[in-house]
Formats: structure tokens, sequence, C-alpha cells
């Protein structure tokens, strides 16, 4: 397709930076510094911006008076962020929402940069990291080089693999977001799933393999390491949660006989952005990281 996506907004991305490659140019807003000013007076100091406040008022038919309802202020279910950044795109090979090229890249970047990001017109659900929830460490540049590298390889899928690599970033990125362990959990083994489903396709794999093996075959075919004892606390996690709704041995929201639950969530997250990465075809020093180490890994760029 030869037509031109129209510009895009999008937010809210910290990190002023400037983009451009193959037809792409993604450019911060030229009042970029005062906008993050209120991005991180507005952001909690734990690292995530939270849902503000709204309450529901009666306006009068000419709209010169409006009186605030008593005991109806609440967290906003969902809410809009500013944007942070121009996105333009020459040749899109998709050109509806809400798979187009211009959601994967947004997607693409909030993965890399480790928070949420969405078109200015769209809304947010929940929390956002206005710090970086991933465990890796990477220049600007080598970020760039992912984000260029990895929609060349979403442009080359078929039309079914490009909505399903499209949906599994934005999962992944949703999923950081998660407040209750046992949420992010849930929402990590869905996207864990949802990745070994795609190597599947992509691979010619038959799909109906026990859960277990997945992580092993995921591991084998992407040089990862495995942690095998930690994959039968995670399988069991899994069963527990998914079949019988408990948490870790627990009913969810009570304390767990298990010391290290806690960490469980976290562990599928790093093993998720690896296979992420790797899944791409980027492959460095950290796809081929533990996974089940906290802290951050370096993170080179590939070379082909």
């Amino acid at each position: 397709m030869n037509s031109t996506d129209a510009v895009a907004r999008f937010g809210f991305l910290p990190e002023p930076v400037s983009i451009s490659f193959g037809g792409v140019c993604i450019e911060p807003l030229p009042d970029h510094a005062q906008r993050l000013l209120w991005y991180k007076k507005n952001s909690n100091v734990d690292g995530f911006f939270y849902p503000p406040q709204v309450a529901t008022y009666e306006v009068s038919l000419d709209r010169k008076r409006r009186r605030k309802l008593p005991r109806t202020t609440r967290p906003a279910s969902v809410y809009h962020l500013p944007a942070s950044h121009t996105l333009s795109i020459q040749t899109p090979r998709e050109a509806i929402h809400p798979y187009s090229d211009s959601v994967v890249l947004i997607q693409l970047l909030a993965f890399i940069f480790g928070t949420r990001l969405q078109f200015e017109e769209w809304r947010f659900d929940g929390r956002v990291p206005s710090e970086s929830t991933l465990a890796a460490s990477a220049t600007t540049k080598v970020r760039i080089h992912f984000v260029e590298h990895a929609y060349a390889w979403w442009k080359a899928l078929s039309a079914n693999l490009r909505v399903r690599a499209a949906n599994l970033f934005y999962a992944f990125n949703r999923a950081t977001a998660a407040e209750w362990e046992w949420d992010a959990f849930y929402q990590q083994y869905m996207v864990f799933d949802g990745l070994f489903r795609m190597h599947a396709d992509m691979s010619s794999l038959r799909t109906g393999i026990a859960h277990k093996d997945r992580f092993t075959i995921l591991c084998d075919s992407y040089g990862i390491p495995l942690n095998e004892e930690l994959v039968d606390k995670l399988y069991d996690a899994r069963n527990g949660l998914f079949h019988e709704a408990m948490w870790a041995g627990a009913m969810i929201g009570h304390p767990t006989p298990e010391r290290d639950a806690f960490y469980y969530p976290h562990h599928m997250a790093r093993l998720n952005a690896r296979i992420l990465c790797a899944i791409t075809g980027y492959r460095n020093t950290f796809t081929s990281s533990v996974w089940w180490a906290m802290g951050r890994f370096h993170f080179p760029q590939h070379v082909t």
C-alpha cells in the first residue's frame, strides 16, 4: 500500500527521542519539556502514573451552572494522557486500526522503553509506568535499532500473525502495570501462551503440547537459559490459578505458603521479554541471560 498514514500523536514517552528510518518518522512535540514536567509532577513516587479522580456533576441546560453531586468522586476507569510525540509513515503495511503500522510501532516503543503508550485520542485503563519496567539497560541508539528491526520483522509476517504480534506486545506492556501479583502473573502467563502459539505457527509445530514442556521448547528454540525447578513452581502456580482460582496455595489476596510467589510475575515478565525480543530475531546477551535474577541486564545491539 502506497498511501501515507496521517500524522498521529501519541504518549506519553518521557524520552524526547527522534526516530527516522524507512519512511517512519517519530518526533517529540515542540513543547515536550513542558509536558514532561507536568507528567513528572503528576506521577507517583513509586514510578507509576495513576488514574485521576473524577466525579459526577449536574449541569444546567444552558451549561452555565454545574453542581458536583455528593459521594460520586472515584478514580477514573479510563483516562487520557497528553501526547509527547508525533508519528508518520510513508508506506504503511496496513492502513486501518486497530492493527495498523502505527499501533505496532507505538507498542514496540512502549516495550523497549518499558512503559505503556497510546494514541492521544485513545484512553488508558489502570496505571501507567512513568519509569521503565523493562529489566534491560540499553542506549537510546540500541532501542531505536530494535524498533526498526522488529518493525521490519512484523511487516514480513502473514496478516494473521501481524495481528497476533501486535496484540502480544500490547498485552505484555499492559501486564507490566498490573498491581496485584496474581493478576500480573495471570496476564504474563497469557502472553507466554500466546508466544508459544505464535512460535508453533511460525515453525509448523503442533500446538497440543503440555504447558510445562512449552518452557523447554521456547527456551531451547531461542537460546534462553532454562531453570527446571522454577518452571515446576510456575507451572503449579498456573494450574492453581487457572483451574482452582487459588494463588500459590492460598485464597487470592491472602498470604501464600510459597514464600517466593511474589517473584513469580516478575520471572514471567523477564522470560516473556526475552522471548519477545528473540522471536523477532533480535538476539543478544540479554536474550541469553538468566531470567530468574533481579536487576537490569545489558541490552546490546543485535548483529546480523
